[in-house]
């Protein structure tokens, strides 16, 4: 016997299996894609409301629209990514 069973306390290890009809796990498929996407689209949202961040994303566009690009590997160095 292991500690945890001689204080009274024993591990159950079964697995079992439950039965679900396809049609109800397709339905649970089907509700988390809206889910992730009603997600997505709250974010979309909240973001466009943030005033500092729509303004970010105007300066950014604008230096893309003028060239001022870095390359991912510089981006990944400034950043110390990988």
């Amino acid at each position: 016997m292991n500690d945890d069973e001689t204080r009274g306390h024993q591990k159950h290890t079964t697995t079992e299996t439950v039965t679900v009809p396809s049609s109800l796990l397709q339905k649970m498929s089907e509700a988390a894609l809206m889910v992730e996407a009603f997600q997505d689209e709250l974010e979309d949202y909240l973001l466009s409301q943030d005033d500092a961040f729509v303004a970010r994303m105007r300066q950014a566009r604008a230096h893309h629209l003028q060239g001022e690009t870095r390359s991912l590997d510089d981006l990944k160095r400034d950043l110390c990514i990988e």
